[in-house]
């Protein structure tokens, strides 16, 4: 089993797709590092913001401009993060969007794949309420600090240990994340919109539009029409509390 954790760094929140750091630890099925942790770096190409570049950018900024653009990584970001068994990540929104911004501004294939989320999992346990954030996280869960906080490589390794924890602490093996975590997996890409066709008279629609009651409907032409029978609802369904 291939298990890849990511995170990103980027020189300008509101320029969109302006990543300029892309780290990664890959494991397997036992947490155990099966390559070298990780950190891609490339020149964004863009307006820096004062903030980041003083004081997030773990790199000197002359070797981030030195670094090739986005689309020279693109075929190695689609092996790591649409062929891994899983992928995980922490408030992977940002990522995921960013990911988007980028392929579409160089003209790029969107990425597709599923990610775990382990800010929404982390939430939903509720084994700390207190913390907040990676770092809050790690230190609630693994009681320590992790290293390198807003180096792409070091949040992708401080993510694994988290995630190791949680398994641990929960008895769920790598395997069953999958199944026992499915409501707290992210697309990278939003679902496609759903095109409904008008109805036409002796077509049925694919998805049903509500209608006004029949005393509100016009009529259609001159026909007169049968006022229709009452139809009895069916009982209310209780909710499942489960």
């Amino acid at each position: 089993m291939k298990i890849l954790f990511f995170d990103m760094e980027f020189a300008n929140g509101k320029i969109p797709g302006s990543v300029y750091s892309l780290g990664y630890v890959e494991t397997n099925h036992k947490f155990q590092l099966t390559q070298p942790q990780t950190d891609l770096l490339m020149n964004p190409d863009c307006e820096w913001n004062s903030y980041v570049r003083q004081h997030i950018l773990a790199y000197p900024m002359r070797t981030v401009r030195a670094a090739a653009l986005f689309p020279s990584y693109y075929k190695r970001l689609k092996r790591l993060l649409c062929h891994a068994d899983l992928v995980v990540g922490f408030a992977v929104k940002n990522d995921t969007g960013a990911l988007r911004a980028a392929c579409e501004r160089y003209g790029l294939k969107p990425l597709a794949f599923r990610c775990l989320d382990l800010e929404k999992l982390c939430r939903a346990l509720g084994d700390h309420p207190q913390a907040h954030g990676l770092s809050g996280y790690v230190r609630a869960y693994c009681g320590i600090d992790p290293e390198n906080q807003h180096r792409s490589d070091g949040d992708a390794y401080a993510t694994m240990l988290l995630l190791r924890e949680i398994c641990q602490s929960h008895r769920i093996s790598p395997k069953q994340i999958k199944t026992v975590f499915a409501s707290h997996f992210v697309e990278s890409l939003p679902p496609a919109p759903v095109k409904i066709r008008k109805k036409k008279r002796g077509e049925e629609i694919a998805v049903a539009l509500p209608q006004a009651p029949a005393s509100k409907r016009k009529p259609n032409g001159n026909r007169n029409r049968r006022k229709p029978r009452p139809v009895s609802e069916p009982a209310a369904v209780p909710a499942n509390r489960s």
